[in-house]
Order: C-alpha cells, then structure tokens, then sequence
C-alpha cells in the first residue's frame, strides 16, 4: 500500500477532477486530500462554471478543504446553489477576488460578499449596486469599477471618502463633474489610477480652480488612459497642466493605437515642455513619424525608445534617429514593418564615435536583421541584441512618474 508522501506525489501529477475523485477512495485518502493536498495547492484558486462542472457536494469539499488558506479566489458563472453555499463561509485571509454569477449581481450580494471575505484588499464588483455595498469592504485598497451598472458619480465621492483607496480603475462614465474639494483630497492620493478618457475631467477640476491652495498628485505613479484616444478638451488639459497636476517628474510613457494626427499633436516638445524630461517612450501599433520621433535630441533625457508591431513613414530614415540620438542607450523594434536598415563603416565613425555610451540596437523580427559593417571593429560602439520587451499593456496610453 502507497505511503501519504507517494500519493502526495502522485497528486502532484493529476488533474484537479482526478485529485477530487481520489478524495472519495477511502477515509485515509480523503484526509490527505482535505487536509494537506488541497490546502497547500490551492492558496490561489481559479475556476469557471461555464466550462467546468463540479456537484455541490464537490464544491462543499472543496470550500471546507481551504477556506482558511486560501489568498485570491477567481470564480465565473457560479451557479445560484453554489453562491448560496459559498455566502455561508468566512475566508480571513482572502486578500483578492473575482466573482460573477449565472446572472447579474444586485446589492445585496455584494454586500454578502463583504461578510464571506472580511479583509478584502482587491475587489472588482460585477453587477448593478450603489457606493452602500462596496464602502462595507472596508480593507479594500485596490478598486476596479468597470462593470458596476447605475453607479453615479455621487457614489464614486462616497466611495473615496469611505476607503483609503491605494488603486482605482474606472471605466463606467460617459460625463463628468468635478469632485468637492474633500473628494478630490482622497482622490489625489491614489497611486495607480485608470481612466477612461471622459474621466480624466475628474482630475484637473478642483486641482486647477483654486490657484491659491491647489490640490497636487503627490503619490500618483501610473496613470492609465483606457478606450479610443482623440484629440480632446480633457486630453488637452491633461498635457497643458499635467506639471501642476502631478508633482513627480514623469518617467515613462507607453502609447497604443492611436492616429498620426494624434502623435503629431500630443508628442509635440515645443508645446509640452515636460516631454524634454522623458527617459523612456513606448509606442505600439503607430506609425513612426519623422516629425515625433526623428528629432529626438528635443526629448533632453531620453535614453529609451521601443517601437512594437509599428511601420514607418514612407520618408522615415532610421539612421537620422540614431545619429541625433546622442543620449540614447537603447532602440528597439519588434515585430515592425520598416524598411531594410544598413549601417556602414562611415557612419558609425562619424556619428556613434562621439558618444560616450554603447548603443543597443535591439531587433526582434521575422524581417531580416540590420547589416552593420565592421561590427566587431566598433562593437564597443554599438551592440545588436534579439530580445523581447513586449508590453503587456495595451491600453491606450499609459504614463509613469518617477
């Protein structure tokens, strides 16, 4: 007869409907499985009804197995019984959710939820509530509110008052006013911010009305601008004000799926002075223009720049990015349709010998690789790599401060 460690391994190698269909061999084997096994597996655990099927009394195992272990919880389509079920538990230390039923949640299971999981950190309610239900969690620090139907703006206010909101990503207003003074004081301290772009009017309203006591972002690191970006009053504010709005310098910023027209008016550092200070730029699915890209001794501090799936301009010279691109320690790009790049012997003397850094030249592509002559004679000049950096993020804008 296998000894508890043989089985343990054995575990180790099955599927999750396997290990529950173990559990019901015998007594000895149910208790390693309830005990030990699921406990010590499934610390985070992610489950869709629409695909997997599992009984009440499965669920019920399962539930009683880890409910004091368990740390995130990720359920889709929970079937009305196994809610019911779930709603009669405590889990302390359930630190992140998400959780959708059969049919759309109302208020009064999310405020369930606020008993079954009482130091909640992450949430993402998913149904039709007011700013009642969710100030019941009152741990939660990291708040998405995407899919909450009928939520006004007079609950996101109560909202921010109640929580000391670390994260908040919004996605539900097509209008905007601007919050009171006391709103606006808890919104400002929020690290990580995400917004659609009508919902960036939330950020410059009080902050720019009250010259004499203006209200700063001082901890906003990551502002993420969600959904199809136009020219706009809201985008215009933002660029036009973002210094006194934010008081950290910006580090990074990462732009998708946007128009030339876009770039040629956003990315213009004649007009918005704090792109001068940008180390790093990020562009995906855009076409490189000369007019933004090619002149980047106007980005003072930039020392990165990565293109990803983009195509050039019919008049784009790689090379004229490259040599005024003294300050420049990395260009990279994945996946982009432009054209062929050559780089000879004279070019390298005459425009990379002056600089005191190496240039890393990386290219990811199908598309074949740069010809750089005499690259070993100037290899302490530049440096070809074949690594991807490809964002993740593919939200429309996405700008870091340092």
């Amino acid at each position: 007869m296998l000894n508890n460690d043989c089985w343990l391994l054995i575990c180790g190698l099955l599927a999750f409907k396997d290990i529950l269909n173990l559990s019901k061999v015998s007594q000895s084997y149910k208790n390693l499985v309830q005990y030990l096994l699921l406990p010590s597996n499934l610390t985070k655990w992610e489950i869709s009804f629409s695909y997997d099927i599992i009984g009440l009394d499965d669920f019920k195992f399962i539930l009683d197995s880890i409910y004091t272990t368990v740390r995130e919880l990720r359920m889709l389509f929970l079937p009305e019984r196994h809610f019911e079920l779930l709603s009669s538990y405590r889990f302390p230390n359930v630190t992140k959710i998400r959780i959708t039923l059969s049919r759309p949640m109302d208020e009064a299971d999310i405020s369930t939820l606020s008993y079954v999981f009482p130091n909640l950190q992450h949430f993402s309610p998913h149904g039709i509530c007011s700013s009642k239900a969710i100030e019941l969690f009152a741990n939660v620090e990291h708040l998405t509110l995407t899919c909450c139907r009928n939520l006004t703006k007079s609950d996101l206010g109560h909202i921010l008052l109640s929580l000391n909101l670390k994260s908040l990503k919004l996605d539900i207003f097509k209008k905007v006013s601007p919050l009171n003074r006391e709103e606006f004081l808890k919104f400002s301290k929020i690290v990580l911010l995400t917004l659609n772009r009508i919902e960036l009017g939330l950020i410059s309203g009080v902050n720019l009305s009250d010259v004499h006591n203006p209200i700063i972002f001082s901890d906003l690191k990551v502002l993420i601008i969600t959904g199809k970006l136009i020219e706009s009053t809201e985008l215009d504010k933002l660029f036009g004000n973002i210094q006194f709005i934010v008081s950290r310098e910006l580090s990074s910023i990462e732009i998708a799926n946007v128009s030339d027209d876009f770039l040629s008016t956003y990315f213009n550092t004649e007009k918005y002075d704090f792109l001068k200070r940008v180390s790093v730029l990020k562009f995906i699915n855009t076409t490189i223009l000369n007019n933004v890209i090619s002149v980047p001794c106007k980005y003072n501090d930039l020392r990165e720049l990565y293109f990803f799936y983009c195509h050039a301009a019919i008049n784009l010279d790689i090379l004229t990015i490259i040599s005024n691109s003294q300050k420049l320690d990395v260009i990279s790009f994945e996946e982009c349709d432009i054209p062929h790049i050559v780089i000879e012997k004279a070019f390298i003397r005459d425009h990379l010998g002056v600089r005191r850094n190496q240039l890393i030249l990386n290219w990811c592509s199908k598309e074949k690789n740069p010809d750089v002559h005499c690259y070993n004679e100037y290899r302490n000049l530049i440096k070809l790599t074949n690594v991807s950096h490809i964002s993740s993020n593919f939200d429309s804008m996405t700008i870091q401060f340092k």
